[in-house]
């Protein structure tokens, strides 16, 4: 994760097109844009909730939990209309770090 995310330069539109386009091709199209801000949205959730967007030290994340709570909490929103099945959604978590990764 990208060292204090508030501060780095995202763009939700970036974000979209770069992990559109990195992953599995047996995924792309399986998720809309308005998903993945979904997914996106859900992981700031996450950061939030451990106190990491504040941080002024490099984050170690634990995959399979911001995986396992992506998933559980995107079941739970009535926008979600997609394939909530933890290893689908670890290739967008995956994704979504990397283009935190390339703000640097």
């Amino acid at each position: 994760m990208a060292e204090n995310l508030e501060d780095s330069i995202y763009d939700d539109d970036a974000a979209v097109r770069f992990i559109q386009t990195h992953i599995p091709q047996e995924l792309q199209g399986k998720y809309t844009d308005d998903d993945i801000l979904l997914i996106t949205d859900t992981m700031v959730d996450y950061y939030q909730r451990n106190g990491w967007l504040d941080a002024d030290e490099e984050i170690e994340i634990d995959m399979e939990d911001i995986v396992n709570f992506v998933a559980k909490e995107c079941k739970k929103d009535k926008d979600c209309h997609f394939d909530t099945n933890p290893e689908s959604i670890r290739w967008i978590v995956e994704a979504e770090l990397d283009y935190e990764e390339t703000l640097g």
